[in-house]
């Protein structure tokens, strides 16, 4: 029965979710790609550029809480469709920007209306799958990321080539035309997505009483809390903030840098596009083997921490060599060690309360850590405007990654401890990851 209706919502939900989060990644991430032509067609400096990428971040970060809230009231299929219409329309709006002021205004509002999206779909998750599926189902989701970028950058590195056709800039075709799947997608999720089990008419009525059975067992096993704003207090909350803004720094620097570094190497936006892919290749295959061994094993601490060490290894080597290959291949090792253990950290942090806080708990960590992706690029470009060396910045990303990891045991101990909590009013024991 298990195995079964695991499979059977898997095929339903998460393709069209990996399909969401795709558009979405590319939505928040195509400026990287617009950023070849726009920034010295705005007049834009390194420093100026990646201010305004960061007015995204800090509306993600003041809205992201309020949304999930409106979520769990509203559900997650109006929700979802209202945040995708909005967020499409602010994309292809951006191709109107004339200058820092506008372009600082498009990325905030595109941060508002997207804040609550990736934090809400998280949280859904675990409406729908018990807590020892949730790492490698986790980790089929954010395949989404690495997936954009495979699928987006070769997209990107055309549209910026259409640069003067029909009058459009480059950048401006770039935003016209990623913002408009978000838009016709909004539409259809309001018929195709379900809000939780127990309305899926497209479960056999057992396999429907079963998951919510199981769902609400979960639910009563997790840490309570005594409102939605409650974990917004909580210690252990703003420790996974601290390590996820780590990740987030490495990670939206990497993906933000990365077509930078590429067209260093002497080639044509279309041929950066496709090389700019490559270390997302490997994300991708971390995702799926990373969370999948964790569930497995039960083990989920080391899954963390080895491949974000590894991470920063590997950025590090690739500032020192100086062969494009090379570099690109140890870029690709950072991308994979990056990438990989998200799901895992993510699988946690779903643990720390249940369904009545762990929405807030989830869209706290994920919007204030969510600022990495503000504070890395930031520093990255403020580095490369100081040195002129377009790789020097990457020092950011491999000292992020390895941060991150430092703070794993840390991380470990409070999971632990929350088991054990949640276990001792039971005459039964719980069994705790190692």
């Amino acid at each position: 029965m298990e195995k079964q209706v695991i499979r059977r919502v898997t095929r339903r939900i998460i393709p069209f979710l990996v399909l969401l989060y795709v558009v979405a990644y590319i939505d928040r991430s195509n400026v990287g790609f617009a950023k070849l032509t726009l920034q010295s067609e705005l007049g834009l400096s390194n420093a100026a550029f990646f201010m305004g990428t960061g007015m995204f971040f800090i509306a993600y970060a003041l809205f992201e809480v309020p949304s999930n809230a409106i979520l769990t009231r509203v559900g997650a299929r109006r929700w979802f469709s209202r945040i995708l219409i909005s967020w499409g329309a602010v994309t292809m709006l951006t191709s109107l920007a004339t200058g820092e002021l506008t372009f600082y205004l498009a990325r905030f509002l595109l941060g508002a209306t997207e804040a609550g999206f990736y934090a809400g779909i998280l949280f859904y998750l675990t409406k729908w799958y018990p807590k020892r599926h949730r790492a490698w189902i986790y980790g089929l989701f954010i395949f989404a990321n690495p997936l954009s970028f495979v699928v987006g950058n070769p997209i990107l590195g055309a549209l910026s080539g259409l640069d003067g056709v029909l009058g459009i800039h480059g950048w401006q075709w770039i935003f016209l035309v990623t913002g408009l799947p978000a838009v016709i997608l909004g539409v259809v999720t309001l018929r195709f997505l379900t809000d939780s089990p127990d309305q899926a008419k497209w479960l056999p009525d057992d396999e429907r009483s079963w998951l919510t059975e199981e769902i609400a067992r979960d639910d009563e096993s997790s840490p309570k809390t005594s409102s939605i704003l409650a974990p917004l207090r909580s210690g252990r909350v703003w420790f996974f903030v601290v390590q996820f803004l780590m990740i987030v720094v490495a990670s939206y620097g990497l993906s933000f840098w990365l077509p930078t570094v590429v067209s260093g190497f002497g080639v044509s936006d279309a041929a950066t596009g496709w090389l700019s892919a490559i270390p997302y290749v490997c994300g991708a295959a971390a995702l799926y083997l990373i969370p999948r061994s964790a569930d497995r094993r039960q083990e989920y601490f080391w899954h963390i921490a080895v491949p974000l060490v590894v991470a920063g290894v590997a950025m590090a080597l690739s500032i020192i060599v100086h062969e494009p290959a090379l570099r690109l291949a140890f870029m690709s090792v950072a991308a994979a060690g990056i990438l990989g253990p998200q799901a895992v950290f993510w699988s946690l942090t779903s643990r720390l309360f249940n369904s009545a806080g762990s929405g807030t708990a989830i869209a706290t960590v994920n919007s204030v850590g969510n600022l990495g992706g503000w504070l890395g690029p930031l520093a990255i470009g403020a580095i490369v405007d100081a040195t002129g060396a377009a790789t020097d910045g990457l020092w950011i990303i491999a000292g992020a990654a390895v941060v991150a990891a430092a703070l794993v045991p840390g991380v470990a101990v409070l999971v632990r401890r929350l088991d054990r909590s949640v276990a001792a009013p039971s005459s039964t024991p719980a069994s705790t990851p190692q």
